[in-house]
């Protein structure tokens, strides 16, 4: 049986949903230095620029020994790996930037 974990449709959350499809993206390994709030609002922010930025942007998270990996992608190719820090969104928000400005889209 397939869980909402396993449904990749449900990788982006809403307003509407709460902060439920972010599960996967919150990393627990830092919970001493970003409580799990403190990453919802961190997380919130980037999906709503790729969600802006258009739909071949998307944000993977990989787990890894030291904690998880967010993985910015552009049609399935890899733009930039990060890891959580207070200062993801401006990260991921400048990285899709660049990514345009290269592409000519800016």
């Amino acid at each position: 049986m397939m869980n909402k974990d396993d449904d990749p449709i449900a990788a982006f959350g809403s307003a509407e949903e709460g902060n439920e499809p972010l599960q996967p993206y919150i990393d627990p390994a830092l919970f001493d230095t970003l409580d799990r709030q403190a990453q919802v609002e961190i997380l919130t922010p980037i999906f709503d620029a790729i969600t802006i930025a258009g739909v071949d942007y998307d944000l993977k998270v990989q787990d890894s020994a030291t904690g998880k990996r967010y993985v910015l992608l552009n049609d399935d190719k890899v733009i930039e790996v990060f890891v959580m820090d207070s200062n993801l969104t401006d990260k991921v928000k400048n990285a899709i930037d660049a990514h345009k400005a290269r592409e000519g889209e800016l």
